[in-house]
């Protein structure tokens, strides 16, 4: 999910809409079409990362022996790149090291003290956890900076129990990819939220954008039931386990050939459509054989997320199901859509997504 949107580099933002009646029919892409315009989405950071006192004024990701969440973002930004053949460029134009503890949705704010307490005794936590996102977004002066096209998508690092959606959505227009829903911030157009756990990794990071992606385009193509083929998200997704022995690129929790959810290192063979997909929309119903050496390991999860973003489609023009053949653009220039993926009519568009 997060996100808020996307600068595109050129003057032709979004592809024609299709005609009434057959739509274009674009050749077939494997990797991001030369023809379209990659997207750059220019990211802000609010690493909440308190100065430890006691420990000498360590970052509590060090006091705690996490991770460092300028390497998680660095790699992450590469994953993504790759996974996208390059369609999508995040670019960090504003990193903020935040000393202080993020306020609760009924005004909690753990200290040095009660947070450290807590971790190192492994019980205690507050409850309930959720983040004051409206509140958070004031104090921080987001919504400004999406309104002046300052930003396009707000990146949250935090710790354990900091109470961050994996993808949340705020401003007028949002909708769910997995988190919170937030229309009534004061800014000028719709943006993600994604919430980074600097105790997990990559993987963990990819995993969230994952499910944005999954919700995005199951409003996109309304609704979406594993055992249920009816449109092309739900035939993409499929999974031999969930639906019904037909295999194609998979879901974030089950892999083509998996036996249960986060089944990323099953070694059993299935037949797949997955290369088939690399070829949308000119689909042949060709399938090959696909187990975990198909992304391979040692980091069987962060591999198959890489893997399950390159088979999403990325084509120009508009499939004759009367989507876009390009599902990056739902998941990153979510303003220029409605909610059944048709371009919305109105005033010409800009840079700014």
């Amino acid at each position: 999910m997060l996100p808020v949107l996307a600068l595109l580099i050129g003057s032709s933002l979004t592809p024609a809409a299709p005609p009434d009646g057959e739509a274009q029919r674009p050749k077939p892409t494997i990797a991001v079409n030369p023809i379209e315009q990659w997207i750059e989405v220019k990211v802000l950071v609010l690493n909440f990362d308190p100065l430890i006192a006691d420990e000498g004024g360590k970052r509590l990701h060090e006091v705690c022996e996490w991770n460092d969440p300028r390497e998680l973002a660095k790699s992450y930004i590469s994953d993504v790149l790759n996974g996208s053949g390059g369609f999508i460029r995040y670019k960090i134009v504003e990193w903020r090291d935040v000393n202080a503890y993020p306020v609760k949705a009924d005004g909690f704010v753990y200290t040095e003290e009660s947070y450290l307490a807590c971790w190192r005794a492994g019980k205690g936590w507050h409850d309930p956890d959720g983040l004051d996102y409206p509140k958070m977004i004031e104090d921080y002066d987001v919504g400004r900076l999406r309104s002046n096209g300052e930003i396009d998508e707000l990146w949250l690092f935090g710790a354990p129990y900091f109470g961050y959606w994996e993808a949340a959505m705020a401003g007028p227009g949002a909708f769910y990819i997995n988190g919170g829903v937030y229309e009534d911030v004061q800014t000028s157009r719709a943006f993600a939220i994604m919430g980074f756990n600097y105790e997990r990794g990559v993987a963990e990071m990819l995993h969230d954008l994952s499910h944005r992606t999954e919700a995005t385009m199951s409003r996109i193509y309304g609704g979406w039931e594993a055992d249920k083929l009816v449109h092309n998200w739900a035939r993409f997704a499929a999974n031999y386990e969930q639906s019904n022995g037909e295999a194609a690129v998979g879901s974030c929790h089950y892999p083509p050939n998996a036996e249960s959810g986060y089944d990323y290192a099953n070694e059993r063979d299935v037949l797949s459509s997955a290369k088939d997909w690399l070829n949308y929309p000119n689909l042949t119903g060709f399938k090959t054989k696909v187990s975990r050496e198909t992304w391979g390991g040692p980091d069987y999860h962060r591999n198959y997320m890489v893997w399950w973003f390159r088979h999403l489609p990325s084509a120009v023009g508009w499939n004759s199901d009367r989507r876009l053949n390009n599902w990056w653009r739902y998941v990153f220039d979510f303003n220029a859509y409605d909610e059944r993926g048709r371009e919305k009519r109105g005033p010409a568009r800009t840079g700014s997504l």
